[in-house]
């Protein structure tokens, strides 16, 4: 029998109020205002990565790239995802991800495609499903000010 693991990551930043790009899967997004984080804010390769260190049982993030470091800062978010990557290849194989990106405003809809394909393109699979969801307007995760992702994963062990 195989051994599959499963990972499921999550992140949230808000809003910057000083004009900032916005990125999410690796994809620049045209909006004035991007996300407040020690790196580039990209809230879905944040929730991508926590989820592989989970399901390879890594930790998380922060034991990698802790906010305190000033080598973090406004660092591009596919380095991490691309360290932690690099962790896992001689011992786990990507499977598949599924993505939920919760976004009041920007409305994401049309930028789908863009980020999936972004998604494809760093993670070499095709096997990643991705939703966009409101909050509906509810108070939750801060309303408007803010962005969150939830992701889960799929990754078989290798055999050696």
């Amino acid at each position: 029998m195989e051994n599959y693991r499963v990972g499921l990551g999550f992140d949230v930043h808000r809003f910057s109020k000083i004009k900032k790009k916005l990125v999410l899967g690796g994809a620049i997004i045209s909006q004035d205002y991007g996300l407040e984080a020690v790196s580039d804010g990209d809230v879905v390769l944040h929730a991508v990565t926590d989820a592989l260190c989970g399901a390879c049982g890594l930790g998380d993030i922060g034991d990698y790239f802790p906010p305190e470091n000033k080598e973090s800062k406004d660092l591009d978010s596919k380095k991490i995802t691309t360290f932690i990557l690099k962790k896992i290849e001689n011992n786990f194989c990507l499977v598949n991800m599924d993505i939920i990106i919760v976004s009041e405003q920007p409305r994401l809809i049309s930028y789908k495609n863009k980020i999936l394909n972004s998604l494809q393109a760093i993670f070499s699979i095709l096997s990643i499903n991705l939703k966009i969801k409101s909050k509906e307007g509810m108070d939750i995760l801060g309303n408007k000010d803010s962005m969150s992702c939830l992701v889960n994963v799929l990754v078989k062990y290798k055999k050696s």
